[in-house]
């Protein structure tokens, strides 16, 4: 991993305006005002668990925990607006297949605007970031699926600066099939294998793991509201939801700088299943390649108004 100040590790095979005007974050960095009221809904805490050696530490394990970044009324506002998502999933979808509905739900994208979350994501990728995909996990009581040992960026085909926010709407642990990392063998791509798996066809080799790898896996033991960062090739898998009554909700989100080489995709609408082309919309700061990125405020704008 390297640092926004450094040279860019380019990733061959992974995980505004056009005339270049710098981007407001929207809805007061991350704000919502609440409908019928006057007051604003915050949804993060001030700051994150994040100091002056904390990119160090990043760089170094490929991970970080974050501690809360959910204000109390944040987390309560996304558990509602997740409920109602998941009660209008399309039957045709699993309820760990909602792919960047940032595009089509405010809240999310106001969410992941926030002014806490950006000022540690610039830490990471520089100071003109970009929303690359959202993807909400989300994996029910006595359900869900298996994923092994893997590496996003080796997926995506892209070169640039990137890094993933993770972050828990539900407490989560071993019992509810929370994520584990593996720290440190984050800076290459790692040999695969076939699966024969029809879902998840590849994983890392395990002859490329440490033989005490469970021992060195870090799992996200958290509280709703808190989240990690972590580089898009740290390996990290994560076992089904084996609690009978507790549900394992989590969001993940891919910052890439602006200068990064974006990639077209299309993802089914968690709705109504039909494909919609993946948006690249500025969340701060410029659009330093003059390609046309969207501003957030612009993007939240349009969908406020249908």
């Amino acid at each position: 991993m390297t640092s926004a100040n450094s040279v860019d590790r380019t990733c061959h095979i992974l995980n505004i305006s056009i005339d270049l005007c710098t981007v407001d974050e929207p809805a007061a960095g991350g704000q919502r005002r609440i409908p019928g009221g006057t007051t604003l809904l915050k949804w993060t805490v001030d700051q994150l668990q994040w100091d002056s050696g904390s990119l160090a530490t990043f760089d170094e394990a490929g991970y970080l925990l974050l501690g809360q970044l959910l204000s109390a009324e944040g987390l309560s506002a996304a558990q509602h607006e997740l409920t109602r998502m998941l009660a209008e999933l399309h039957p045709a979808l699993r309820s760990d297949e909602i792919y960047s509905a940032h595009q089509s739900e405010p809240w999310l994208l106001e969410l992941v605007s926030s002014t806490a979350i950006l000022d540690v994501v610039e830490q990471v990728i520089g100071e003109n970031i970009v929303i690359w995909s959202t993807h909400l996990i989300c994996k029910p009581p006595g359900t869900g699926r298996a994923i092994p040992w893997h590496q996003d960026g080796t997926y995506w085909n892209l070169a640039g600066r990137m890094t993933s926010l993770w972050l828990a709407f539900d407490d989560v642990d071993d019992e509810n099939g929370t994520m584990s990392v593996l720290p440190g063998y984050h800076r290459g791509i790692l040999p695969r294998r076939g699966t024969g798996d029809d879902f998840f066809d590849e994983e890392i080799d395990p002859a490329a793991l440490p033989q005490d790898v469970a021992a060195r896996a870090v799992a996200y033991r958290f509280s709703a509201g808190e989240g990690a960062m972590h580089d898009v090739l740290i390996p990290h898998r994560s076992p089904p939801n084996r609690s009978p009554d507790r549900w394992r909700r989590v969001l993940v989100v891919r910052y890439m700088s602006a200068d990064g080489d974006l990639g077209q995709k299309q993802y089914p609408h968690y709705r109504t299943n039909l494909p919609f082309d993946r948006q690249f919309i500025l969340l701060r700061g410029r659009d330093i390649r003059n390609r046309g990125l969207i501003p957030a405020g612009d993007f939240l704008a349009k969908m406020r108004s249908g």
